[in-house]
């Protein structure tokens, strides 16, 4: 059996420690690294949370679409489908007036925002006019007269209807079947 002094013994584990362990410089490396990732996401921190407050109109009109013909189809009683622009909200209600669901385009609309018309979208209904004349393609009816305040909705279907969605400088037009309530097309 060979036995070691302590001093040797000391001397190969200090040499086992210094091969696993960092060297400041590594340490401090790291810590910078850290430093400049938190930096990064702290600065578009605020940039995440006003995209959170935000959800595009179009795609809150589609469930609200959607909500519509599930509430009329499911209940086999008439369901409305309105746009309150004063909060930016799509409202669904029955015939007596009482909200079924809302969908709103911002989770948190304070004052300010609501003064700026930029942020609040413009949303414009309107029916889709019985097409005559030789090829088919013709209403005799003036769009203006065919702007609804709202859509009615009654055992899962609606009128044929079309909406236009002006927002940020750009206007998106889309075409709803009035049985299933998808988009049939969208019009840019």
């Amino acid at each position: 059996m060979v036995t070691g002094t302590p001093g040797s013994n000391l001397k190969k584990v200090l040499e086992a420690y210094q091969k696993r362990a960092f060297s400041l410089i590594e340490v401090l490396l790291v810590l910078a690294l850290v430093a400049l990732l938190v930096g990064i996401v702290a600065g578009n921190a605020g940039a995440f949370i006003k995209g959170s407050n935000f959800e595009p109109p179009d795609r809150v009109l589609k469930k609200a679409v959607l909500d519509a013909v599930y509430y009329a189809s499911e209940s086999k009683r008439a369901a409305y489908l309105s746009y309150s622009e004063e909060n930016a909200t799509f409202l669904v209600t029955n015939s007596k007036g009482q909200i079924l669901s809302e969908h709103r385009i911002y989770k948190k609309l304070d004052d300010e925002m609501k003064k700026d018309e930029s942020l609040l979208p413009k949303i414009t209904f309107w029916a889709v006019g019985p097409l005559a004349g030789e090829d088919g393609g013709n209403s005799k009816y003036d769009e203006k007269e065919l702007v609804l305040k709202r859509i009615f909705f009654h055992s899962g279907c609606s009128v044929p209807f079309s909406v236009l969605i002006d927002f940020r400088d750009e206007k998106q037009e889309m075409d709803f079947d009035p049985f299933s309530g998808y988009v049939l097309k969208n019009k840019e």
